[in-house]
C-alpha cells in the first residue's frame, strides 16, 4: 500500500514495520493499522481504550497488533510511535524550556533575538557565492516568477514577491485562500523561460513539494529556499539557497528566512540595471497612498 497517502511518515520505524507485517495482520488489526497510518498523532496521545474505540476493535486486537509488528507490547509500540514525531514537537519543547528560564518578558525577547542573530551569522557563513550567483541569474532572467509556499512560507513568499516587484521583476506568490489549486492556476502556463521559487522548511508541507514536483516535470526551472541538502526540495531544484538549522537541530525562525530573502533581493537589484528606476516609478504611483500629512488624519501628539 502507498504510504504517501497516509499521515504516518513512511521513514519512521512504525511505518516500516506496518508495511512489512501488513500481509500477516487480521482484518481487525488492519483496521487499527489504518488508524495508525491516517492519524498517528491522535493514536499517540490517546489511551489504548480510547484509540481502539475509534475503529471498533478490542484492546486485545491492539496488543496483538503491537506484538505482530515486533514490539514487546502496546506501550513499547506507542513509545516508538511518539519517538517518530519527536522532531515535530522538539521546537515546542525548546520554547517551553526557554520560557521557564526567564522571569520577565524582556529576557525571553533578548534570548530570541540573540538566537536569530546567531542564525543569521550561520546563514551568511554557509552561503555559497556560486549558488547565490546562480540564483540571481535565474531570477533576473525569468520572464515570470511564482513563489510557492504555504502557511508561514506563504507570508514570507508574499513579502519576497513584493520586494522582487519593487526591483522590476514580475513576481506572484501563493495565497492561503487559493491553496494548491491557486498555485497551479498561477503556473499552469509557465515554461522554461519562467521560474518557480519554492520555500519549505521542516516539516516540509506536502503541497509545496507537490507543486515543486509538478513544476519540475513541466520543465519550469526551480529555485529552492530550504534548510539543508537533505531537504526534499533540494533534490527537485536546479539551485538551492540554505538557511541552516541550529547545532541542536532547531529550524531557523521566520526572521532569519526573511533575512536571506531580503539579501537575495538586494543581490538581484545589483544585477538589474533598471532596479532603481522600477522603485522610483512605484513610489511615484503609490505616493498618494503613502502619506497622511495633507489629509487631516488625526494624530497622537
Amino acid at each position: 500500500m502507498d504510504q504517501a497517502h497516509y499521515g504516518l511518515p513512511a521513514q519512521t520505524l512504525v511505518a516500516r514495520k506496518i508495511q512489512q507485517a501488513y500481509p500477516e495482520l487480521t482484518t481487525a488489526q488492519r483496521r487499527f493499522a489504518e488508524l495508525v497510518r491516517s492519524a498517528p498523532l491522535r493514536v499517540a496521545r490517546l489511551s489504548i481504550h480510547d484509540a481502539v474505540s475509534l475503529v471498533g476493535v478490542s484492546v486485545a486486537t491492539a496488543n496483538r497488533f503491537a506484538t505482530t509488528l515486533g514490539f514487546e507490547g502496546y506501550a513499547d509500540f506507542k513509545n516508538e510511535l511518539i519517538r517518530g514525531f519527536e522532531q515535530l514537537f522538539a521546537p515546542l519543547d525548546r520554547f517551553e524550556r526557554d520560557l521557564a528560564e526567564h522571569d520577565e518578558p524582556v529576557g525571553v525577547m533578548r534570548t530570541a533575538l540573540a538566537s536569530d542573530v546567531a542564525s543569521l551569522q550561520r546563514t551568511s557563513g554557509a552561503l555559497s557565492a556560486q549558488d547565490l550567483d546562480a540564483a540571481v541569474t535565474m531570477i533576473t532572467g525569468a520572464a515570470r516568477i511564482h513563489i510557492a509556499g504555504f502557511d508561514l512560507a506563504a507570508h514570507l513568499g508574499g513579502i519576497f514577491a513584493i520586494e522582487l516587484a519593487m526591483v522590476g521583476c514580475r513576481a506572484s506568490s501563493a495565497t492561503n485562500g487559493g491553496g494548491s489549486i491557486g498555485a497551479i492556476r498561477d503556473i499552469f502556463d509557465f515554461g522554461p523561460q519562467d521560474l518557480v521559487i519554492a520555500i519549505a522548511f521542516p516539516h516540509y508541507y506536502t503541497d509545496t513539494l507537490r507543486i515543486t514536483q509538478w513544476a519540475r516535470g513541466a520543465g519550469i526551472p526551480v529555485l529552492a529556499i530550504t534548510d539543508t541538502m537533505a531537504s526534499p526540495l533540494a533534490a527537485m531544484a536546479q539551485t538551492s539557497l540554505f538557511v541552516p538549522p541550529a547545532p541542536d537541530g532547531q529550524s531557523a525562525s521566520s526572521t532569519v528566512i526573511l533575512g536571506l530573502l531580503e539579501g537575495l533581493k538586494a543581490a538581484v537589484a545589483m544585477r538589474k540595471p533598471d532596479a532603481t528606476e522600477a522603485g522610483r516609478r512605484f513610489s511615484e504611483a503609490a505616493y498618494p497612498w503613502m502619506t497622511a500629512g495633507e489629509k487631516g488624519w488625526a494624530s497622537r501628539d
